[in-house]
């Protein structure tokens, strides 16, 4: 799970269709450190930075039981020139497939954001998984 387009920080959590505690389980918060669009030593600097403060890291990763729904939550909430940045929490479900590998995404845009789940299997391919 990571976020990408923006540098507010996102907390994950997840749920898993057999946990007994239905409550939402928090994984971690991540930010985008701009790796890929910024030079090499400045987003390692940033990555560096984030984790040792305020433990936030480029992505927070999590086992999902094939054939069963898994539910994940991300929100963004941070101080900003003028007041407080808000979006979410936004909630997507889908269920894995076995021997596949797959990105939850949240994506900034302007002052919107969404949370997409992509099968990464073939990281060439990165294909839309429909939630």
């Amino acid at each position: 799970m990571k976020a990408s387009g923006g540098t507010h920080p996102v907390e994950f959590s997840i749920r898993r269709a057999d946990d007994p505690d239905r409550r939402m389980e928090v994984l971690g918060t991540v930010v985008d450190s701009g790796r890929g669009h910024v030079f090499g030593w400045i987003a390692k600097l940033n990555e560096v930075a984030n984790s040792a403060t305020v433990k936030r890291f480029p992505q927070v990763e999590a086992q999902a039981d094939a054939g069963k729904p898994f539910e994940i939550s991300g929100y963004s909430n941070s101080r900003v020139t003028g007041g407080i940045y808000t979006c979410g929490p936004l909630t997507t479900v889908f269920t894995p497939e076995r021997g596949k590998v797959y990105e939850v995404e949240f994506q900034f845009s302007g002052e919107h954001c969404e949370q997409h789940v992509y099968d990464v299997t073939q990281p060439r391919q990165r294909t839309l998984v429909k939630s």
